[in-house]
C-alpha cells in the first residue's frame, strides 16, 4: 500500500506540473491575436476594405524535407497565408488561386502548395 500512495502522490505532482505549464502557455499568448477568415468561391466579401494581395506557401526560407506529410504542408501554406494577411492588417482573405498539386506523390514533381488571395479588413 505504501508504494501505491507514493505513486498517487507522484501522479498528482505530474498532473499539477502539466496544468501549470498549460496555464503559463495560455497566459503567454499575446492578447491582440485576431482571427483571419479564409474564404473560397467567387463571391467577394462585401463592405470590406481591400488591403492587397498575399501568398502563402508550404515552402519558405527553411529547408523542407521531401517526406513532409501532405497535411503538414497544407497547414503550413494556410498559416503562412494568414500571417501575411495579418501583417497587412487584414482579417479576411479571399482565395483567388490555389496550387494543390502537392497532394499527389509524383516522383520528381514539386510538392509545394501555394495559396494566393486578396486581403480585406472587414468590420
Amino acid at each position: 500500500m505504501h508504494i501505491l500512495e507514493k505513486f498517487h502522490i507522484f501522479n498528482k505532482i505530474i498532473l499539477l506540473g502539466v496544468i501549470t505549464l498549460s496555464y503559463a502557455q495560455v497566459c503567454a499568448q499575446p492578447e491582440n491575436i485576431n482571427a483571419v477568415t479564409i474564404q473560397l468561391g467567387e463571391a467577394i466579401p462585401e463592405g470590406c476594405k481591400p488591403l492587397g494581395k498575399v501568398k502563402g506557401s508550404s515552402k519558405d526560407a527553411e529547408v523542407i524535407e521531401d517526406d513532409t506529410p501532405y497535411v503538414d504542408r497544407l497547414l503550413k501554406a494556410r498559416n503562412n497565408l494568414r500571417n501575411e494577411a495579418h501583417k497587412l492588417g487584414g482579417n479576411t482573405v479571399h482565395i483567388i488561386y490555389a496550387n494543390n498539386s502537392g497532394k499527389y506523390e509524383i516522383p520528381g514533381a514539386d510538392k509545394e502548395i501555394i495559396f494566393i488571395g486578396n486581403v480585406y479588413r472587414c468590420d
